[in-house]
């Protein structure tokens, strides 16, 4: 008998050894819970393993996906419903949509009533402004005569008139004018859009393949340097100083589709290719340049 009480006055006396020195017990689900809301030096510390958030990419500004099936308007606005090209062509808030696989949708569409397109339009305009940096998008174009989708910006001061980009520049990233016959351009506007007005341009741009269906990439890239731009990742077109000031104001994004006579908009051929959608997969925008 004295035997067995020994044994469990033994049993007790280590128990209490254990908790009463340093010996912790696994919280229980409550205790971590509630840990959350204890001063730090009372907390009950977990003994489950931390998963580690991962860290994002501190090269990357801005990045959008378009995933879900509603725009985020923490990163993109509808542009004003503005007439464009002489009227020909006007925004439509109704021709820009996700369609709900991970895609931004720009449509072009005959609007027989008006005699005109009416089309989708886009921008970062009150969300998101970058300078120098890295700017992609990946974009299907659509094939129709007299209408084009673009990939652009507008930095700083436009339409000032002082004979330098450098305090406002619209900078074209791309623009699928003339895809009826496999050309796209880059270009870099300034100084206005009335008598003062200039700019430099590729010119038309060809034996890129970017009609064939698929996504491609387009991309340019800001320094002080100038302005390099790239189809797929391969340089297409560079702007150096010499050509048009370096400009390192901040600018927003756009995305757009118009229509134009002098491209041939309302013609027969153009409007039996209507509608037709730009398609966009991914926007990004880095500090510089990623590696590759």
């Amino acid at each position: 008998m004295k035997k067995h009480i020994f044994s469990i006055l033994s049993l007790l006396l280590c128990g209490t050894i254990l908790i009463g020195c340093g010996g912790t017990a696994s919280p229980s689900a409550n205790e971590e819970t509630a840990a959350d809301t204890q001063p730090t030096d009372t907390a009950v510390q977990s003994t489950e393993p931390v998963t580690e958030a991962v860290p994002t990419d501190p090269n990357l500004l801005f990045e959008d996906n378009f995933d879900g099936d509603t725009l985020d308007d923490d990163n993109w606005e509808r542009c004003p419903e503005w007439e464009r090209q002489g009227g020909l062509d006007v925004w439509d808030n109704e021709m820009s949509f996700l369609d709900g696989e991970g895609h931004l949708v720009l449509r072009a569409e005959w609007d027989a009533d008006a005699a005109r397109v009416k089309s989708g339009a886009v921008r970062t305009n009150g969300c998101f402004t970058a300078g120098y940096g890295y700017y992609e998008a990946s974009i299907k174009f659509p094939y129709a005569p007299g209408t084009w989708g673009a990939f652009w910006m507008m930095c700083g001061n436009v339409s000032g008139v002082d004979g330098s980009a450098a305090d406002g520049v619209e900078i074209d990233i791309i623009e699928s004018i003339g895809n009826d016959w496999g050309a796209c351009n880059s270009a870099l506007h300034w100084d206005g859009y009335g008598d003062d007005h200039k700019q430099v341009s590729s010119g038309e741009l060809y034996n890129h393949g970017i009609y064939d269906g698929e996504f491609h990439t387009f991309a340019l890239e800001r320094t002080a340097d100038g302005y390099i731009f790239y189809i797929d990742g391969k340089e297409t077109w560079r702007a150096t100083p010499d050509m048009c000031a370096p400009c390192p104001v901040d600018g927003y994004l756009k995305l757009t589709v118009e229509a134009a006579d002098w491209a041939g908009a309302g013609s027969d051929a153009s409007i039996n290719a209507l509608p037709a959608d730009m398609v966009v997969d991914y926007v990004r925008v880095y500090k510089e340049k990623p590696q590759d």
